[in-house]
C-alpha cells in the first residue's frame, strides 16, 4: 500500500463513534419510559373497551330474550363470586328464574377470563350488573373504576346509568376524582 491509499479510505473516528453512541443512549433512555406509559394506557383502554362491549351485549340479550340478563364477577366461569374483583373475570347469563344467580334453566351466554395485566377494576359493593328486559339497569348509577396502581393518573371509570347506557369518564358522577382501587 502506498500513501495515496490511506488518504482516500473512509471510516469513523473513535470520537465520532462515542458521540453517536452517547446520543443514541440518551434518546433511548427517554423513549423507553414513554413507550411503557403508552403500553399501560393501551392496556387500560383495551380493558375498558372489552368491558363496555360486554355491557352492550348483556343489554341486547336482555331485550332480545325478554328476560333479565346479568353480568357478574366470576373466577370459575360457572357462578357469580362475592369476593373476586372484576379484573379476575366475569360471566354473562340469561336469568330465566329471576334469582340473580346462574342455576336451573338459566343460560350461560359468555365467559370472560381475567388477565394478569396490572389493571384493577373496582365497583364498590356491586357484584353484578342486571339488565331488565327493557334494557334498563335498576338501582342507582354504577361506577366501575379501571386503574393501574402504578399509574393512578390514567384511571378511568365506566358509569352505567339507570337507562342501562355506559359512558366513560375521568371523574366520578359527582365530579370528584377517581381513586385507584376504591
Amino acid at each position: 500500500m502506498d500513501i495515496h491509499t490511506f488518504r482516500f479510505q473512509r471510516g469513523f473516528t473513535l470520537l465520532e463513534v462515542i458521540t453517536t453512541l452517547s446520543i443514541s443512549a440518551i434518546l433511548t433512555s427517554t423513549a423507553i419510559p414513554a413507550f411503557h406509559e403508552l403500553i399501560v394506557r393501551t392496556r387500560l383502554t383495551t380493558e375498558i373497551n372489552t368491558f363496555v362491549s360486554h355491557l352492550h351485549y348483556t343489554r341486547s340479550e336482555a331485550i332480545k330474550r325478554g328476560v333479565r340478563a346479568i353480568m357478574c364477577r366470576s373466577t370459575d366461569g360457572e357462578s357469580c363470586e362475592r369476593t373476586a374483583g372484576w379484573e379476575e373475570g366475569w360471566i354473562i347469563f340469561a336469568d330465566y328464574n329471576a334469582n340473580r344467580e346462574l342455576d336451573g334453566r338459566d343460560e350461560l351466554l359468555f365467559v370472560e377470563k381475567g388477565e394478569e395485566n396490572g389493571i384493577t377494576i373496582t365497583s364498590g359493593r356491586r357484584r353484578r350488573i342486571v339488565y331488565q328486559n327493557t334494557g334498563r339497569s335498576p338501582g342507582s348509577n354504577g361506577t366501575y373504576v379501571f386503574c393501574n396502581p402504578d399509574y393512578p393518573e390514567y384511571a378511568k371509570a365506566v358509569i352505567i346509568s339507570n337507562t342501562g347506557r355506559p359512558r366513560i369518564s375521568t371523574v366520578r358522577p359527582d365530579g370528584t376524582d377517581l381513586e385507584c382501587g376504591g
